[in-house]
C-alpha cells in the first residue's frame, strides 16, 4: 500500500500527531506515532524506520535528545525536527538533518522526505 520510507512522528501533543499522520499517509507514506521519546526509542529499537520527524519541546526528553538516541540505535535515520522555538542553528551539533518551523508547511516536510 505505501511505497515510500516510514515515518515515525513523535509529538506530546496527540492532534499534532494525528494530523501529520493523516497528512502523510495521503502522500504514500506508512506512519507510526509516538507521545514521548522513550515511546519513539522503544518503536525504533522494534520496528523498520527510515525517518523520524520529532518535536523539539517535549518533557522529559527534548527532541535533540531524543534525536543523538535514536541516531545510536539507528544510524542512518533521517531526522526532521519540527519546532516553534528552535532554529537551524541550534540544531548544528546534533544529528538533525532538517528544521521546521511551525506552524509546519507539511508540503515542505513531503519535499524533504522525498529527497531521499
Amino acid at each position: 500500500m505505501y511505497n515510500r520510507p516510514a515515518v515515525l512522528i513523535v509529538d506530546d501533543d496527540a492532534s499534532l500527531r494525528t494530523m501529520l499522520s493523516l497528512s502523510l499517509k495521503r502522500a504514500g507514506y506508512a506512519t507510526l506515532s509516538a507521545g514521548s521519546g522513550a515511546e519513539a526509542l522503544e518503536l525504533l529499537a522494534t520496528r523498520p524506520i527510515d525517518c523520524m520527524v520529532t518535536d523539539g519541546r517535549m518533557d522529559p526528553m527534548d527532541g535533540f535528545e531524543l534525536s543523538r538516541r535514536a541516531k545510536t540505535l539507528k544510524p542512518d535515520l533521517r531526522i526532521a525536527m519540527v519546532s516553534a522555538v528552535f532554529t537551524s542553528s541550534d540544531a548544528e551539533t546534533s544529528p538533525i538533518d532538517c528544521m521546521f518551523e511551525k506552524p509546519l508547511a507539511v508540503s515542505s516536510l513531503v519535499a524533504w522526505l522525498q529527497e531521499r
